[in-house]
């Protein structure tokens, strides 16, 4: 039994199971000897210029946190990801860096659902699709953000619109647990395009809008003291 199964062998996880397999298909054996994780992946891309397919893990070298938290699309011989969530997020930042980037009141964030209840432009983000790319190889093809908004999400717990901030902003339950689990192996180039309609930024007001987007999944990490 491979140590990410080892834990506890009465309740193994089959996402443990999948990454181990991967390991096994991809001729690194000992992947599944790695440390089990949470992993939490996420890039960001400004929506100047309106572009209708932003390429999410692509020259990733010159951004940093906040903006994305990898340095590379890809993973190393030790590191995979099961991918078993996905969400947007349109990030505002007022252009003026007087407080710093940070500084309260200078960020604002948007969920999809909020998006979908708002102005014009944002309601077209909740339209995007998205294909997961790995080594050219489509893992999950056209998935259509819509379905994750709460009228639509199967896994939905409460309404989109149980409250609402003081600019009306709807709040709901807008991440979606894909059907399957598709997988990031190791030393494999991966990439998120993301097609959403012509976007018009909002302009005169001093600020740049983002989308953020978030992989959520269990992964597998490099275990120097043997799995804890």
């Amino acid at each position: 039994m491979d140590a990410l199964e080892a834990r506890r062998p009465k309740l193994s996880n089959p996402l443990a199971r999948r990454i181990a397999a991967v390991g096994r298909e991809t001729y690194n054996p000992g992947l599944g000897k790695q440390q089990g994780t949470t992993f939490t992946i996420y890039d960001t891309i400004s929506l100047t210029g309106s572009p209708n397919v932003l390429n999410f893990f692509e020259n990733l070298n010159n951004k940093g946190f906040p903006f994305t938290n990898l340095t590379r699309n890809s993973f190393t011989d030790a590191e995979a990801m099961v991918v078993q969530r996905a969400y947007l997020t349109l990030i505002r930042i007022n252009n003026t860096t007087e407080y710093g980037l940070l500084a309260a009141n200078q960020v604002e964030i948007w969920e999809l659902d909020a998006m979908a209840n708002a102005a014009a432009e944002y309601k077209k983000v909740s339209l995007a699709q998205a294909s997961i790319l790995v080594s050219g190889q489509e893992v999950l093809k056209n998935f259509s953000f819509l379905a994750a908004t709460s009228a639509h999400n199967y896994g939905s717990k409460f309404k989109s619109l149980i409250t609402a901030d003081e600019q009306g902003q709807a709040f709901g339950h807008n991440v979606y647990t894909f059907a399957t689990s598709p997988s990031i192996p190791p030393n494999r180039e991966f990439k998120v395009p993301v097609q959403i309609p012509s976007y018009t930024e909002q302009s005169g007001a001093g600020h740049t809008d983002y989308i953020r987007l978030t992989l959520e999944g269990f992964g597998a990490i490099p275990s120097v003291q043997g799995t804890l």
